[in-house]
């Protein structure tokens, strides 16, 4: 029970890293100047300069999905991250056919497979691609109609039928169509869910609100989402990345002062929005609990954490 808690508070953390990371994003990213400089350079007739009010409007939508993300409930959370894992596997399927279809055509060979070592291996390689994000799509989603994840096999069953290279092209984008047609039909019949969310989330609210007051909701929100936690994650996140992009583009190793300074810089780096400055805060602030908590290991000894009250952090 207690590995369950565990990763339940893992996932709880992990799953909500991307919010911030997206709204890290958000914040560094200027609309008004992009479109600026559009104008600028004499493309007025450039068709992103057409859409700049729906831009604008759509980087605020983003400020308000991240923080719907970032406080949605762990259990619909996991959930909205299963259908966005089957919504790409479902567009690695589209691709393995694609991949296919055009090999197929590239070889101009319409005869039996098993007659050609070249295209059976292609058959067999794509059959066995399809049968496995069909069967992840499958339990990822929870359910045995495993014919609701296949229709991008219908290239493959015509190739085995001999169905002539042309015919198999319009096969494949009959697949893509119908598989854009039940992820629609899957958005349209759950497309009261955020609203029935936000519904109950605001219920919830104002009865916590009248009963308990605005700093027990607070608190309450504070131990739900554990934000020290989340922000330390989120900035080590980025300062990962940060030293990874400096590596990756050097092929000679630096030296002690140049890691040194290298690993400043990317402090710094790390620290150019409100988010990552929060992140760098609650970060210093676990290094800290951890230099006293060795300190009091080092003068005490194991005593030390007998009676040790945790409002003392």
């Amino acid at each position: 029970m207690a590995a369950k808690e565990k990763l339940e508070a893992v996932l709880n953390v992990a799953l909500r890293v991307p919010s911030i990371m997206l709204l890290d994003v958000l914040y560094r990213w200027d609309v008004s100047s992009f479109f600026q400089q559009i104008q600028r350079s004499s493309l007025s007739n450039n068709p992103l300069f057409q859409y700049k009010y729906l831009a604008l409007n759509m980087h605020y939508v983003g400020y308000i999905l991240s923080v719907v993300l970032l406080t949605l409930p762990r259990q619909h959370l996991v959930q909205l991250y299963l259908y966005f894992l089957t919504a790409l596997l479902l567009y690695a399927g589209h691709q393995i056919s694609r991949d296919y279809v055009r090999s197929e055509l590239e070889s101009a060979y319409e005869g039996p497979m098993y007659l050609e070592p070249l295209s059976m291996n292609r058959f067999t390689t794509a059959l066995i691609g399809q049968l496995v994000v069909c069967t992840l799509c499958s339990c990822v989603m929870k359910t045995k109609q495993i014919w609701l994840f296949s229709a991008h096999m219908l290239p493959l069953l015509a190739r085995l039928c001999l169905v002539p290279l042309e015919t198999i092209v319009i096969i494949n984008k009959f697949a893509m169509i119908f598989t854009g047609l039940e992820v629609l039909y899957f958005l349209g019949s759950n497309l009261l869910v955020p609203y029935n969310l936000a519904k109950s989330a605001y219920r919830e609210l104002v009865q916590v609100v009248e009963v308990y007051g605005l700093l027990a909701l607070g608190m309450s929100l504070w131990n739900q989402l554990v934000v020290p936690v989340l922000f330390m994650v989120f900035w080590l996140v980025l300062f990962a990345l940060q030293i990874y992009s400096y590596f990756s583009t050097r092929d000679q190793p630096a030296s002690r002062e140049r890691l040194l300074f290298l690993f400043l810089t990317s402090i710094a780096e790390c620290c150019s929005t409100p988010y990552s400055l929060l992140g760098l805060v609650f970060t210093v602030s676990f290094v800290a609990l951890g230099v006293l908590t060795l300190c009091k290991f080092y003068l005490q000894g194991y005593r030390a954490f007998m009676n040790d009250p945790a409002m003392n952090r």
